[in-house]
């Protein structure tokens, strides 16, 4: 009997979609925006579906075309060994043996922003911990991933990240637009700031092409 994943495709979308927007409503750059993915992310989760996520970072490796061997890599390697600082890692979400990448969905234009010479598929990222490749030198298949979680980096990212007033706000604006599925949820919020002035946050449309 195949593992249930953690969360149906039309949850996933509709989280990468809440976290989007209200990224874009800030004009953040959105392609180097994976704290913010994983953190809104896994908050989401641990208040509407009760999970034990938590928002991880250090070094990742995803296998995005099998025939090309085209890889996404967020680390350095040094002597064979796959590393992470404070600039070069990725965030991601863990849960329930899981693996829950919510930014995968723009890969193409994180593809565009490094200056890739390939564009990756956007697609949902939620695989089993169980079925990591041994390492980064062992991608063979297109969804094949490697991850190095650096504790110390992720404590001290995640502090940085919260003690940044906008950024733990903006994650609550996320947790108060969310709506779980198959509930309706507003396709446009409205957020003031501290100055009185609105802006209008409409739910972005971005969607994918099946999953890893």
């Amino acid at each position: 009997m195949k593992p249930k994943p953690v969360i149906p495709l039309s949850d996933y979308l509709r989280i990468f979609r809440v976290i989007k927007s209200v990224l874009d409503s800030v004009d953040a750059h959105t392609t180097h925006a994976c704290m913010f993915f994983s953190i809104a992310g896994a908050a989401i989760l641990r208040e509407y579906y009760k999970k034990d996520a938590m928002q991880i970072a250090g070094a990742a490796f995803y296998l995005v075309d099998g025939k090309q061997r085209n890889a996404m890599s967020f680390a350095t390697v040094s002597e064979g060994q796959a590393q992470s600082s404070d600039t070069a890692f990725h965030s991601w979400v863990q849960c329930d043996g899981y693996v829950i990448d919510f930014m995968t969905p723009i890969f193409p234009d994180v593809c565009v922003s490094s200056g890739h010479p390939f564009t990756a598929p956007g697609r949902m990222f939620q695989k089993r911990l169980s079925g990591m490749a041994p390492s980064h030198q062992h991608l063979y298949k297109e969804g094949d991933f490697y991850l190095v979680p650096n504790p110390e980096l992720t404590v001290d990212l995640r502090r940085s990240f919260l003690q940044k007033p906008a950024s733990a706000d903006l994650v609550n604006i996320c947790l108060h637009w969310y709506r779980k599925p198959p509930k309706p949820i507003l396709p446009e919020l409205h957020m003031q700031n501290d100055l009185g002035e609105v802006t209008q946050i409409k739910l972005s449309h971005v969607g994918v092409s099946g999953a890893w």
